[in-house]
């Protein structure tokens, strides 16, 4: 293989808070938006957006986990990023659908 070059197309990019299925496969380049679940023995070619549920050979968009509204507010808290005592805090909301209640 010496001498030989091959085509780049970029790195993948995980967001935080993603749950990829087993046997997934995401091709170079792609970009998974922060919370998004990638199902299980899905070939992922193209960027998911955040808090999106794609699965599928080739992957589609089968539904948003939240409404726009509540997507932008997690996009906008950024949790991931809180220190582990803030997190515990709040863990109850976390988990739940009470993301009104964050103390952000």
């Amino acid at each position: 293989m010496e001498n030989k070059s091959y085509p780049q197309k970029g790195d993948i990019h995980i967001g935080n808070d993603v749950w990829i299925g087993y046997n997934a496969t995401i091709m170079a380049g792609v970009t998974i938006g922060d919370g998004a679940i990638i199902a299980t023995n899905s070939t992922v070619i193209q960027d998911v957006e955040p808090y999106s549920i794609v699965g599928g050979n080739l992957a589609r968009e089968i539904k948003k986990r939240f409404s726009e509204e509540t997507i932008s507010r997690l996009l906008e808290l950024k949790w991931w990023d809180w220190d582990i005592e803030r997190i515990t805090k709040n863990v109850q909301h976390l988990t739940g659908n009470e993301i009104d209640k964050l103390n952000g």
